[in-house]
């Protein structure tokens, strides 16, 4: 499995690797579903962030919390829906730092999360 394949154009390609790392959800998984979030494009940035929610676990969440420091804003935002499924106290810490974020998209992707989060 490589970076090529996640990023892959081709969306049945895409699919496929995306599966075979979301089933065995190891560290290795974790690190090139991670390392292809922090490249990738819009949509493919929503697929790669939710499959690390759906793996859950320390590793998949560092890899989205390092997704929120990440260069384009759908790669931030992305990262946020994911963290919101993943939830938990130091998710919401991580999402409330971008409440100042640049992108007006992330900001409200932000607050929405923060409100889902906090029970409103």
């Amino acid at each position: 499995m490589s970076l090529d394949s996640l990023l892959s154009t081709d969306p049945a390609e895409r699919e496929r690797a995306l599966l075979t790392l979301t089933e065995r959800a190891d560290a290795s998984a974790v690190d090139l579903i991670g390392r292809s979030l922090l490249v990738s494009s819009w949509p493919v940035c929503d697929q790669l962030a939710q499959a690390l929610a759906s793996i859950g676990g320390e590793s998949a969440t560092k890899a989205l919390v390092q997704a929120l420091r990440g260069r384009r804003h759908h790669i931030r935002s992305a990262a946020i829906k994911a963290l919101m499924k993943v939830g938990g106290e130091a998710a919401r810490d991580e999402i409330a730092k971008l409440a100042n974020d640049p992108s007006f998209a992330v900001r409200q992707d932000a607050a929405q999360a923060l409100c889902k989060l906090d029970g409103f």
